[in-house]
């Protein structure tokens, strides 16, 4: 899983907006994974939200042994997996 949440993760450093991810291993629990991302503008990822590599990082989650928990934190709000439905829908 390690490897293929990479594999997500590396073309992110190309797009416009990036700032930086990180992947990382929860030392007391070895099936657990965070995965960040971070943009510039909220436009720069939704752009990203709408893209193909990230119906990959989806279908990772999707494919997940356990239930996977999302969080999406801007300035003002912090919002769950429905907003990635509501920007993707508004292609």
């Amino acid at each position: 899983m390690v490897q293929a949440v990479r594999s997500v993760m590396r073309p992110a450093r190309a797009e416009k907006g990036f700032i930086a991810c990180e992947l990382s291993l929860d030392a007391n629990d070895a099936h657990s994974l965070r995965y960040e991302e971070r943009w510039q503008t909220r436009q720069d990822f939704e752009t990203q939200v709408r893209s193909p590599r990230y119906t990959r990082l989806l279908t990772l989650m999707e494919s997940a042994s356990e239930q996977p928990s999302l969080e999406l934190h801007f300035v003002s709000e912090t919002r769950s997996l429905d907003y990635i439905a509501e920007v993707r829908e508004t292609k």
